[in-house]
């Protein structure tokens, strides 16, 4: 063993033994001499291990063609600096609830603007620190040690293209990932697989895919090898045609590992409880963690979670004896209600997405039994949590409150965001809140038998061993920041994207002349958020405005994506004693009402609205002369939700994109004409539909 290696073993036993030692202060000596004993066994196997060396480089690693994985990566560094930045400028005005004018008050004299005053010692955007560097590398080590040198940190190795073509998706992956995965199949390939045989004969008896056609369908046939063996994954083809399958294949591997877990830790009951020394536990039985809580599936509304959850009962129900505890109150608080019906008025997108029970404020906590499933179970009793991240950020809570609760989260084994696309459009700190609160060190013992602690839970390591399963219906830059940051699973990580995507133009109603124009390139040394916030709003100041200004029409639409972009346009507007209305998600709908009206009677020349107002609205504005979107829109329904507003002769359209838009830019024109847009030296191009 050289000196490197030999000086991590010694650094990663010390530190691992006072840890466990730290929390086995309160538990009895019988455990700490077993603990002592164990440690000790650990140590020699380490000092002993053959010389290996350990490659932590990253690969090369060929990109799609309009990947905006660095992009991602650039902003995933983003942390809590800037976050914190942009708390202290809205104060509490980000939080869900208030309205357009509140908020305006609130942010008046500290504006974004600001930003350029703000010394560049406090907002840092450095890619990572040194102490992180040197926890990766720690890390990496400590997974070779105990489990062999075929592991790889997700985080600290590059993607490439798997090497057999799929014929539905484009496939990337880390090295640790197997080429040779296989579509199921046939039950026995279920089998193979690891599942539980009363689970395979449980799905063969719901599905209606036998036989001929498979057990599977198509996109449960490819993603479920991947899942199966605890990697994680990213998929951004999530679509309403195949949500129902996906739900069920999602709640399929969680009643899986929920059962298997439970089977395991009734196994090595019996084993201790028949043992001679029942207090000598050998480390093969650590088979728990913390605490109960193993599965955290987060969904954006109660109706997709009533899917959910209906799909789990389905499942883990079996025989003839099934009792599901609190299912009436489960149906009252979840379930669509008798009067519901979809809006005919409104796109199908959002009948499908708001149809039945849309709140976004729950939690629900799931336990597994023999032959029964209990509904509303305490936290600490629960094996699987559903929730919203509204809904679960209100548990957790913030530094300061009086009552949070987080230790419940110490031992997440499986993470599931479901239509992840969604909650970009709720408040994404939310998400991004719970998520920094998973496998950390609980700061309370009262659920926890120490005797039973997995060893990579006691030496901190949770995360490393926590399958993440990300399911969106469209690749998005803070999605792919989110899972190359926080999904690090040592067993691998593989992204599944659709071949081709296709245009909205064709869509369009009217003839419309679009202008695509494409804002300068980056500085050198110039920062990506200085570039994406400060580069984008100047452009738009000195290049765009002038012109609307002094042109003639009225009645012009701007569109900005960003609620921080909003407000700092708005208070530019201000400034300027410029005419105009706003719209925003929180905006009343007396306020909604009389903007709508005083638009469509001219009174205001220029309108100001978010990407959130759309997708939460979707209200027809009457008289639009012209629609300027500030940046490409997250969904490509609203470009063609405003431009079929646009029934007036010369109609005319403006969208800034730079050259870090693609993964956004190919859902409105397509790869072909994306393409061109990037790479073409000229900055200004025109598209006519007919």
């Amino acid at each position: 063993m050289n000196k490197s290696q030999n000086g991590f073993a010694q650094k990663r036993n010390r530190s691992s033994f006072q840890r466990t030692n730290k929390l086995l202060n309160k538990h009895g000596k019988a455990y700490r001499s077993q603990d002592v004993k164990s440690f000790k066994k650990r140590k020699h196997e380490s000092s002993t291990a053959p010389n290996e060396a350990i490659d932590t480089t990253n690969n090369s690693q060929p990109q799609p063609v309009l990947s905006q994985d660095h992009y991602a990566e650039l902003l995933g560094s983003l942390k809590k600096k800037p976050r914190t930045y942009y708390e202290e400028l809205l104060g509490e005005s980000s939080e869900d609830g208030e309205s357009g004018d509140e908020i305006s008050e609130k942010v008046e004299e500290n504006t974004v603007a600001s930003l350029s005053e703000q010394d560049e010692d406090e907002i840092s955007y450095d890619e990572s620190e040194e102490g992180e560097e040197e926890e990766e590398e720690d890390v990496v080590d400590y997974l070779k040690l105990n489990f062999g040198s075929d592991v790889v940190l997700s985080s600290k190795e590059g993607l490439s293209q798997s090497n057999v073509p799929h014929a539905l998706y484009r496939i990337q992956k880390t090295s640790n990932v197997s080429d040779t995965m296989s579509d199921v199949k046939t039950l026995t390939d279920l089998l193979n697989l690891g599942i539980d045989p009363a689970l395979v004969n449980k799905w063969s008896s719901i599905t209606k895919q036998i036989k001929s056609k498979g057990v599977m369908k198509p996109v449960s046939s490819t993603l479920f090898p991947y899942i199966a063996a605890g990697q994680d994954l990213l998929f951004t083809d999530s679509n309403f045609e195949n949500q129902a399958e996906l739900i069920k294949l999602l709640a399929f591997h969680c009643v899986n590992h929920a059962l298997k877990t439970r089977k395991t830790v009734l196994k090595n009951n019996s084993k201790i409880s028949g043992a001679e020394d029942a207090d000598s536990i050998s480390d093969d039985m650590r088979d728990q963690g913390f605490t109960r809580p193993k599965i955290l599936v987060l969904f954006p509304f109660r109706n997709v979670a009533h899917k959910f959850v209906h799909q789990v009962l389905k499942i883990a129900l079996t025989g003839s004896k099934k009792q599901v505890s609190n299912k009436k109150r489960f149906e009252d608080e979840y379930g669509p209600g008798e009067s519901e019906k979809p809006n005919l008025s409104k796109s199908l997108s959002y009948q499908r997405t708001f149809l039945g029970n849309n709140d976004d404020f729950f939690t629900l906590g799931v336990a597994f039994a023999k032959n029964s499933v209990k509904l509303y179970t305490d936290f600490y009793s629960s094996d699987l949590i559903v929730a919203s991240p509204l809904g679960l950020r209100s548990v957790v809570g913030a530094p300061g409150d009086k009552e949070r609760d987080y230790d419940f989260l110490s031992s997440i084994e499986v993470l599931s965001l479901f239509m992840s696309d969604v909650f970009l459009m709720q408040n994404w700190e939310h998400l991004l809140h719970c998520i920094d609160h998973l496998n950390l060190q609980p700061s309370s013992t009262n659920h926890t038998d120490f005797s039973r602690v997995k060893q990579w839970a006691l030496d901190g390591h949770g995360k490393y061993f926590r399958q993440n399963l990300v399911f969106s219906s469209l690749a998005a830059a803070q999605i792919s920041a989110l899972f190359g940051k926080e999904c690090v699973s040592h067993r691998g990580l593989v992204k599944i994207y659709p071949h081709s995507y296709k245009d909205i133009l064709s869509q369009i109603l009217y003839s419309v002349r679009q202008v695509f124009s494409r804002m300068r390139d980056r500085k050198e040394g110039e920062s990506l958020a200085d570039y994406l916030t400060t580069g984008r709003y100047q452009y738009f100041v000195d290049n765009v405005l002038p012109r609307l200004r002094g042109s003639d029409i009225t009645n012009i639409v701007i569109v900005i994506p960003s609620y921080y972009d909003f407000i700092r346009v708005r208070n530019y507007f201000k400034r300027e004693n410029l005419k105009f209305s706003q719209l925003s998600e929180y905006s009343s709908n007396k306020t909604i009402t009389n903007v709508r009206r005083d638009f469509a009677e001219g009174t205001v020349k220029y309108l100001l609205t978010t990407e959130r107002f759309f997708f939460f609205k979707r209200y027809k504005l009457q008289n639009v002369q012209q629609v300027v979107f500030y940046e490409c829109p997250v969904y490509a329904e609203c470009y063609l939700h405003y431009l079929n507003m646009l029934s007036n002769e010369g109609a005319v359209s403006t969208l800034l994109y730079s050259k870090l838009d693609g993964e956004k830019l190919v859902r409105v024109v397509g790869e072909r004409q994306c393409k061109q847009l990037l790479n073409s030296p000229q900055s200004t191009h025109v598209l006519m539909s007919e």
